[in-house]
C-alpha cells in the first residue's frame, strides 16, 4: 500500500466499480474474490504499516492460465494501481489443510 492510501483503498473495495470488476473476473477466469486485509501489526520493520493482502478463490489451476486472456484482470490492475506500492510482492498459493495431503519423509 502507498502511505495515506488505507481509506480510499477501502473505498474503492466497496465500490461498485469493484464489485463489477470482481464479478467480471469471476465470469472470465473462475476467481473469486474473498476479502482484501490490511496489516494493523506489520510484520517485520522493513516492511511497514501499509501491507494490504487481497485473497482469491481460484477452482482450480487453470484458471491462472484463463487469467492471461481476461480484460478484468487488466482492468483491476490498472484501477488499483494507485493505491499500491512499487515494489517487489510475493503471490502466494494456498489450500485448506483439509484438503492437503501431506508427505512426510519415508522412514528408513
Amino acid at each position: 500500500m502507498r502511505e495515506g492510501k488505507h481509506k480510499a483503498y477501502q473505498a474503492f473495495l466497496n465500490s461498485k466499480a469493484f464489485k463489477k470488476l470482481c464479478a467480471q473476473l469471476e465470469a472470465e477466469a473462475g476467481m473469486k474474490y474473498v476479502e482484501t486485509y490490511f496489516a494493523i501489526i506489520p510484520s517485520s520493520q522493513d516492511e511497514g504499516d501499509y501491507e494490504a493482502y487481497g485473497f482469491w478463490e481460484l477452482p482450480n489451476h487453470a484458471a491462472l492460465d484463463r487469467l492471461r486472456n481476461s480484460a478484468a484482470i487488466a482492468k483491476l490492475s490498472e484501477a488499483s494501481y494507485e493505491f499500491t506500492e512499487p515494489r517487489p510482492s510475493k503471490s502466494v498459493t494456498l489450500r485448506k489443510a483439509s484438503d492437503t495431503k501431506i508427505f512426510y519423509e519415508p522412514e528408513k
